[in-house]
């Protein structure tokens, strides 16, 4: 059994108004637990509407989002309770901060579980440190922080409910490099210790291809693709119909191949670059 299970989804906007427009086309969608997961498609797309529909903030037109077997939308209780099981982090999060410090903000979430004084603080504990948040910074107040700081504390704050699945939308977005990957490094950190499934809705391709384990395509609505980094992103002319492009260095990558470098194809990350170059320049040799 699937992890996470769309069947036959549709959605409108404006439903049954003349505004009425199809956001989600009779999507079908099966994800297995583990790994991150990379959800990308141009502006439009229905991404962010699709991601919405897996923890039943959004209920479909026609169709089933079953967690475990369970459709999520079977009751208001059951709706309820699958919140805290997929953890949505919207674009932004910072801006949803609002207590007076920075460990009562990532205890909210497991405050409303019902959770126990004990349970909450060994909650925040452990999600600040997957986000590397130090005790030190508890009993500041969140708005003192960088803007990274105060994303880092808005994604501990889902993490706090240690759900079974972690969505973050755009978690990149608006930051610099360093706090780019920051991000990327809390998430990879995240996965690995603890063996949760990762979501991760993107525009950057880099962050895509740097860190998704399995991809994602929506277009018009629909899943165009899913595969692997390299089974999607070898499909650029396709990518590139439906507004989408391949990672920066790979399109550096592909003009030296043009140019007659000899130089390996389906390179998509700047590490594997790098390699490709060094053994080009060196006549073979590993970094």
């Amino acid at each position: 059994m699937s992890l996470i299970e769309v069947k036959d989804l549709v959605y409108y906007y404006g439903m049954r108004t003349p505004f009425q427009v199809t956001a989600l086309d009779h999507v079908n969608l099966s994800l297995e637990k583990g790994g991150i997961k990379a959800v990308i498609g141009h502006t439009g797309s229905g991404k962010t509407t699709l991601i919405q529909h897996l923890n039943a903030l959004l209920q479909p037109a026609s169709g089933q989002v079953l967690f475990h077997g369970e459709d999520v939308n079977a009751t208001k209780e059951s709706a309820y309770r699958i919140r805290f099981k997929i953890g949505l982090c919207f674009q932004y999060p910072e801006y949803q901060l609002f207590e007076n410090t920075v460990f009562e903000d990532i205890a909210f979430g497991p405050k409303n579980m019902g959770l126990s004084e004990a349970e909450i603080d060994r909650a925040v504990r452990a999600a600040a440190s997957y986000v590397g948040i130090s005790e030190d910074f508890f009993q500041k107040s969140p708005f003192d922080l960088s803007g990274g700081q105060k994303r880092r504390v808005a994604v501990a704050g889902v993490m706090a409910m240690d759900p079974d699945v972690l969505i973050l939308d755009e978690p990149t977005a608006g930051l610099d490099p360093r706090g780019r990957e920051m991000i990327l490094s809390m998430i990879r950190n995240y996965r690995d210790q603890t063996g949760k499934t990762v979501i991760l809705v993107s525009h950057s391709m880099d962050d895509v291809a740097e860190t998704a384990d399995e991809v994602i395509v929506v277009n018009k609505g629909k899943i165009a693709m899913q595969g692997t980094v390299d089974d999607v992103f070898s499909r650029s002319a396709e990518l590139s119909e439906m507004g989408l492009t391949v990672p920066e260095v790979t399109g550096i990558i592909d003009t030296l191949r043009a140019q007659g470098y000899d130089l390996p194809a389906g390179i998509y990350t700047v590490d594997r670059a790098a390699d490709a170059l060094y053994r080009y320049l060196t006549g073979g040799r590993t970094l």
